[in-house]
């Protein structure tokens, strides 16, 4: 488990494999608290880093600001079509 002091601010980084070259597809990320699932309006933009991770950012004056104490999943939604695979990669706890 990743774990981020909730004043910080700095990207995510999730290493994803697969066999093809990923950063040509569009890529999504959700950080929600642990047990909920992601609907419709979690998602937000993220980025392909150039060692092939999803990336975004969180903290304070982001999208994503973390609250201390919280444990929170990871959800990346890769678009592929005719596939649109949807991972859960991991947590993240902020302290």
């Amino acid at each position: 488990m990743l774990k981020v002091p909730s004043i910080s601010v700095e990207y995510l980084r999730i290493p994803i494999t697969g066999s093809n070259d990923l950063a040509a597809f569009p890529v999504e990320m959700a950080v929600l608290p642990e047990g909920q699932d992601p609907g419709s309006g979690d998602w937000l933009t993220a980025e392909w880093s150039p060692l092939g991770e999803a990336m975004i950012l969180v903290g304070p004056g982001t999208s994503l600001p973390l609250t201390r104490g919280v444990t929170y999943q990871i959800w990346v939604r890769i678009t592929a079509e005719p596939e649109i695979p949807v991972l859960a990669p991991g947590q993240v706890h902020a302290t």
